[in-house]
């Protein structure tokens, strides 16, 4: 007679192995996704406090500040980050660059590596800790501004296109706008929030005060993620640097796809799909390099963290429509309604 069997037959012991590997095969998709919601909420928040910081900054100087400051002398000087510092308790930091000298002279670019988490996104697998990286971005509308052919302040889009706004077929006139329209630097003013401007000059002065914030603070972008800006360690040999510190365009600001075929706005050429589409679309930009893709990008599924200029913060579709997108860009978009660029004024609700 044969005692009582003790243990698994290699049946028994595969079944076994096979209900645990399923399990773990269930387990893991849901552990994956509760870290990615912990990193998706923990760069809002920050996102949050930054936004905050901007908002003391504007109420301090009555004004928002410009999101890239640039000298005759020097060319490029300092971003929107330095004015924000003291307001993330980093003071003592912000007092230890010197704003009467560029961002490459050797008192201020060592300052440029400082890594504060704050400005980077946990979920930004670019971050490169200790180089100066940033994840956040401030709205810069339809694009920017250069000098071009005696020309100051002309606005071009992010493709470099100088930008018809009045849609006469006329951009950057040298000596003005000539037929009673408003001018493209005009309606340029119009369609963004942060604009470059020449540090301690009138050359180019141009920013915005909560007054001038007429379709209202709570729909208003202030700034967005891009985890295509701060550090690129391929312009590591770059004096001007490429960190939170640098005031070009491409690293301070999104902006949104030209609407306007051709870069000129006029009556039918204006399709506002195209401000969230193609290499514009929210998040088309994920396989760029750093510092050549400006518009919102996040490795957070199906959207970006956006904030509002009235304090809040939240998540956003990548796939918003355009028209409501370029309206939350806008701060005076209702003063474009008499123009070919019209738009409505939207509530921010669900998009």
């Amino acid at each position: 007679m044969f005692g009582k069997r003790i243990g698994f037959t290699i049946i028994e012991l595969l079944v076994s192995l096979f209900i645990i590997g399923l399990l773990i095969a269930l387990l893991l998709p849901a552990v994956q996704n509760a870290r990615s919601s912990v990193r998706k909420i923990s760069c809002l928040n920050r996102m949050r406090n930054v936004n905050l910081a901007m908002i003391q900054v504007v109420e301090q100087n009555g004004r928002f500040p410009a999101c890239g400051n640039f000298t005759k002398e020097f060319g490029r000087h300092h971003s929107w980050v330095i004015d924000v510092l003291p307001w993330l308790e980093q003071g003592t930091f912000a007092d230890k660059w010197n704003k009467d000298r560029s961002i490459n002279d050797p008192e201020n670019l060592p300052l440029t590596t400082q890594h504060f988490p704050i400005l980077t996104c946990p979920a930004d697998i670019s971050v490169d800790g200790g180089k100066g990286d940033l994840s956040f971005v401030v709205n810069g509308g339809w694009g920017y501004t250069v000098y071009h052919k005696g020309v100051h302040d002309c606005p071009i889009d992010p493709q470099g296109r100088r930008l018809d706004l009045n849609g006469n077929g006329e951009s950057c006139p040298p000596l003005g706008e000539a037929d009673g329209k408003p001018s493209d630097k005009q309606l340029y003013f119009y369609t963004g929030l942060f604009f470059n401007e020449t540090w301690k000059t009138e050359i180019s002065e141009r920013h915005h005060r909560p007054a001038t914030v007429t379709d209202g603070m709570s729909n208003t972008l202030v700034m967005s993620e891009n985890v295509r800006t701060g550090f690129n360690p391929d312009e590591k040999d770059d004096p001007w640097g490429s960190s939170w510190a640098s005031p070009s365009p491409k690293l301070t600001s999104f902006h949104i796809g030209n609407p306007c075929e051709g870069a000129v706005c006029a009556p039918g050429k204006v399709d506002y799909n195209r401000s969230n589409s193609g290499q514009f679309r929210i998040n088309s930009g994920l396989r760029s390099a750093e510092g050549t893709s400006p518009i919102p990008n996040s490795f957070h599924k199906g959207g970006v963290n956006m904030a509002f200029a009235d304090g809040r913060s939240q998540f956003v579709s990548e796939t918003i429509d355009g028209a409501v997108y370029a309206s939350l860009v806008s701060p005076q978009g209702e003063k474009l309604s008499d123009t070919p660029i019209a738009q409505a004024i939207l509530t921010v609700g669900e998009f």
